[in-house]
This record gives structure tokens, C-alpha cells and sequence, in this order.
């Protein structure tokens, strides 16, 4: 699949497991966010969309658990990955969400793993924005949105993506 495998996601969103206490995400009334403990984070791959041939391949849903841990000492929210599954050698291998006032958000270039219908891989340049909305449960919804800008799966790929307390 061009992205994503079931040998694991090219994380866009490298998301990690430890930690015994499990803070779910939220927001206070100053805006201030967490994002704090072991996630399961799910990309719904079955249920991707968008005009690149990636989109139309058939995947599994991939799920790993990554641990976060929430820095707002520098005045502005950050939820970084501190343990998990090893990202790809084609994605960033630091993982860092802001808080933006109402979601969690991250964008990156990168280059996505083209899987063409020969079996070969190309890696073509792409552009990412993922972002994660609390939900009153506890867990976190949102997408995974790729623009890939150039080679055969030039197009867009929308991916869904939910994080549950592990």
C-alpha cells in the first residue's frame, strides 16, 4: 500500500506504549491541554478515501500503542511520542503534536511508500496534516489527510485515525 502496511504505518504519527497512569486528553478552561499515557492509536486504513490510487488499494486497519507525554512549559502545548514502535526509515522519527485550542495537530513532508501493481515500491514527496480531536470519552478522533505531490500516486489519501487509553 502506498503509506501504510500491515507491517505497520509509515507513521506520520509515530505513537508509542509504557507508563502505568493513563491521563486522558483534555482541555481546561484556559486552554491548556494533555496528552499523557499509553494510546492505542488505530489508522483506519479500510476506510481511507481520496483521488491518489493509494486510496482505492485494499489495507487492515493498523493499530500500536505509543505513549505521550504533554510539555506546556513553553507557554504553548506540545504532546510528543516518547515510547513506541520504531517509525520507518521514510518518516520523521520524532513525533510532536500542538495543541491548537481545540485539537491536537501535525504536518510534515515526507515521502510515501508507493505500491505499484508490479509489486514495486516508489517513495514520492508528500505532505501530511494529521489532527486529533478529544471526545468527551476520553479517546481521540481525526485524520491522517496526505497530499502526495509527485509520481504514480500523485493525489490525495484520507486516512481516519482514533487514539483509546491502552
Amino acid at each position: 500500500m502506498a503509506g501504510f502496511t500491515t507491517q505497520g504505518p509509515l507513521i506520520a504519527i509515530a505513537v508509542l506504549a509504557s507508563g502505568p497512569l493513563l491521563i486522558a486528553p483534555f482541555a481546561s478552561a484556559d486552554d491548556t491541554a494533555y496528552w499523557d499515557g499509553m494510546y492505542k492509536v488505530t489508522f483506519h486504513v479500510d476506510q481511507k478515501s481520496g483521488t491518489s490510487i493509494a486510496a482505492t488499494q485494499q489495507e487492515t486497519p493498523y493499530t500500536a500503542t505509543y505513549t505521550f507525554k504533554t510539555d506546556c512549559s513553553s507557554g504553548k502545548c506540545v504532546a510528543a511520542v516518547v515510547d513506541g514502535p520504531t517509525p520507518k526509515d521514510n518518516v520523521a522519527q520524532s513525533v510532536a503534536f500542538d495543541w491548537t485550542g481545540s485539537q491536537w495537530t501535525r504536518s510534515e513532508g515526507w515521502k510515501w511508500d508507493c505500491a505499484l501493481p508490479d509489486g514495486t515500491i516508489t517513495y514520492d514527496q508528500a505532505y501530511s496534516l494529521t489532527n486529533y480531536i478529544p471526545q468527551p470519552d476520553g479517546s481521540l478522533t481525526g485524520t491522517f489527510q496526505t497530499t502526495i505531490s509527485t509520481g504514480a500516486c500523485q493525489g490525495t489519501v484520507s486516512i481516519p485515525v482514533s487514539a483509546v487509553a491502552a
